[in-house]
């Protein structure tokens, strides 16, 4: 059983708190915060602590699962594994490639591990994309299209996403998610070039056009927080030489050559409320069931140290 610190309980910590106590082989014991997170907290009912460090010193915590801002992974995990702790860390795991990799060195020098918490990487629409490339059943791969798009995010407290310092920005906060999974998929690309024009009212770009080039293959994706009453929409498209597959919102298609279309929709046993712009699902509990599994010997680690830092560094040219 891991005992769990669940530090930041702002959409993210709730996503965590509502997933993790759904799984059987994790406990959360305790949440830290800022006073902002502290009446919140209150509900769960469980003790709550102004740091990481004050809290594995009053409790046994193995574990600690950081949701907070992306400007304080850096100091949350370290502090985390000073304190004896593996540590669990939302997506990005640092805000430059050269902190991913300090990150990583202590981690070795404490015999401590980190998770990172990139959510796609677990999902079965994720295990879908992956088989559809690898098996090569509707043949060569010609070219692969991503999209992430949302509404201004403005429900952040203190707009610390607007601040480039503090989230990085599209490429680190939104766009990542295909970015890890085109690496994953793809490796490292040979080019790199973006469109993404400055927003007269924010100041820094707010859409982004990229192009990932590889030898024999070209990869686009799309990501922006756009000024729109749409809802948030994510997928991808796959041109094969004998085959189209399409992934809307999780709804995924294959069109075959001369054959009808085959449905491969994932379904999700567990869905749960998620409380941010992202409906109803059951990404964040495969996901955290996952990587409990992981911290216990029983699954394969998803995300590599290399993939973590080449993403990042990737992320950095954006």
């Amino acid at each position: 059983m891991r005992r769990i610190l669940l530090v930041g309980f702002g959409g993210m910590g709730h996503v965590h708190y509502e997933n993790m106590k759904r799984i059987p082989d994790a406990q959360i014991v305790g949440i830290a915060g800022t006073e902002h997170d502290r009446k919140a907290a209150e509900e769960t009912g469980l003790p709550f602590f102004l740091s990481i460090t004050e809290c594995v010193k009053s409790l046994s915590v193995d574990t600690v699962d950081i949701t907070t801002p992306t400007f304080l992974h850096k100091s949350h995990v370290l502090e985390a594994m000073d304190a004896g702790c593996d540590a669990i860390c939302e997506k990005p795991l640092a805000l430059s490639s050269s902190d991913a990799e300090e990150i990583y060195r202590k981690a070795e020098e404490k015999g401590r591990k980190v998770y990172l918490a990139l959510v796609m990487r677990y999902t079965k629409e994720f295990s879908i994309l992956s088989s559809l490339i690898k098996d090569e059943k509707y043949g060569k791969l010609l070219k692969a299209d991503f999209h992430r798009l949302s509404p201004m995010p403005e429900w952040t407290h203190g707009s610390w996403l607007f601040d480039k310092n503090k989230s990085g920005l599209i490429p680190f906060d939104l766009h990542i998610h295909d970015l890890d999974m085109i690496y994953a998929l793809f490796g490292e690309p040979v080019d790199v070039q973006s469109y993404a024009p400055v927003d007269r009212q924010s100041g820094f770009p707010c859409y982004y056009s990229i192009d990932y080039h590889y030898r024999n293959l070209s990869v686009h994706a799309e990501a922006g927080w756009l000024r729109t009453s749409m809802p948030f929409t994510s997928g991808w498209r796959l041109i094969f030489e004998d085959a189209v597959a399409i992934n809307n919102d999780g709804a995924i298609y294959v069109y075959p050559y001369k054959s009808d279309k085959i449905d491969l929709t994932p379904v999700y046993d567990t869905v749960i409320s998620t409380g941010i712009n992202v409906p109803p699902t059951g990404w964040y509990y495969e996901e955290l069931k996952h990587i409990i599994s992981e911290m216990n010997g029983q699954e394969k680690v998803r995300i590599s140290k290399d993939e973590a830092i080449g993403v990042l560094r990737i992320a950095e040219k954006l």
